[in-house]
C-alpha cells in the first residue's frame, strides 16, 4: 500500500533544473511514452469490466484479487496522468475527452479470457513482463525528473510483480492440475501478442505497442521466468534478466520511442 498523495501531489510541479537538466532526447521520448501509458494503464477498468460481466463463471478468491489489481491500476493510471502533466504539460481535462473516446475491443484478445486459468496465466504474463518494461522506463526515463517521479517508477514496478504473485499464488493454490498445461498457453500467448497489428485497449498484450523495445528473446526468458515460479523450469540467470531492460538497438543509445 502506498499513498499517491504523499508521494505525487495534484499539484506537484517537477523543481525546473530537473526539466533543464535532463537530455533534451529523454524529455520528448518520455512524452512520447507517457502518452500511451498512461491510458493503457486506465484500460484496466474495460477489461475488468468485462471479467465481471461473466463473474458467475470466475471463483470468489479470483474475484477478490480482481477487485484489489484494479484498485491498483486505477491509482497506476492517476499517477501517470499527473507524471503526464508534470512531464509534458498536458491538462487533465484533455487527458479525459481522450480517454473516453477509446474504444476497446476484446475480440482480437478472447483466446487469453477463455476462463479463469487461461485469465490468470495471462496475467503473469502481462504483469511480468510490465515489471521489465517499468524498470526500463525507470532506467531510462523516470530517474531524470527527481524523486517524486522516481518513486512512482519504483512503485509501479513493486506493484506489478505484486500482481505477478498473486496471479502465481492463485494458479497454484486452485488449478495445481492444469499447470501441465502452462508452457503451451505461454507460447501461444506470445504468439498473439506478436501477431496483433496493434493494441486494442484491453489492457492485456499491451506491450504490443511497444515490441521494438525489447530484445528479440524478451517473450521467451519472460515464459522461462514465470515457468520457474511455478516450479516447471529454471529461472533466468541474472544476466538474462538484467539484458530485458538494458538491452538497445545497434546504433542506438537509447530505444527511440516513436508518437503514436
Amino acid at each position: 500500500m502506498w499513498d499517491l498523495d504523499a508521494v505525487l501531489p495534484l499539484d506537484y510541479a517537477i523543481p525546473p533544473h530537473h526539466l533543464e537538466l535532463a537530455p533534451h532526447e529523454v524529455h520528448t521520448n518520455f512524452c512520447n511514452l507517457l502518452s500511451r501509458d498512461v491510458y493503457s494503464e486506465g484500460d484496466a477498468r474495460s477489461l475488468y469490466d468485462y471479467i465481471q460481466s461473466r463473474s458467475d463463471e470466475m471463483s470468489p478468491e479470483f474475484l477478490a484479487m480482481l477487485d484489489l489489481w484494479l484498485a491498483d491500476e486505477l491509482k497506476h493510471y492517476e499517477a501517470l496522468r499527473r507524471t503526464y502533466h508534470c512531464i509534458a504539460g498536458v491538462d487533465f481535462a484533455d487527458m479525459n475527452r481522450h480517454f473516453a473516446a477509446r474504444v476497446h475491443e476484446i475480440e482480437p484478445i478472447e483466446m487469453v479470457l477463455t476462463d479463469e486459468f487461461t485469465i490468470l496465466v495471462t496475467m503473469m504474463f502481462d504483469e511480468i513482463g510490465s515489471v521489465y518494461s517499468y524498470r526500463r522506463d525507470l532506467w531510462e526515463y523516470y530517474r531524470h525528473f527527481g524523486t517524486a517521479i522516481q518513486k512512482i517508477g519504483h512503485h509501479l514496478i513493486r506493484d506489478e510483480g505484486m500482481h505477478f504473485n498473486n496471479a502465481a499464488e492463485l494458479l497454484l493454490a486452485k488449478y495445481p492440475h492444469r499447470l501441465c498445461e502452462v508452457p503451451e498457453l505461454l507460447e501461444r500467448i506470445s504468439v498473439l501478442e506478436k501477431s496483433l497489428k496493434k493494441y486494442h485497449k484491453t489492457f492485456f498484450l499491451d506491450h504490443t505497442q511497444e515490441q521494438y523495445r525489447f530484445p528479440p528473446h524478451f517473450n521467451s526468458v519472460l515464459i522461462r521466468f514465470i515457468l520457474a515460479r511455478l516450479g516447471l523450469g529454471i529461472q533466468p540467470d541474472r544476466s538474462e534478466l538484467q539484458e530485458l531492460w538494458q538491452w538497445v538497438p545497434n546504433g542506438y543509445h537509447l530505444v527511440p520511442i516513436f508518437a503514436l
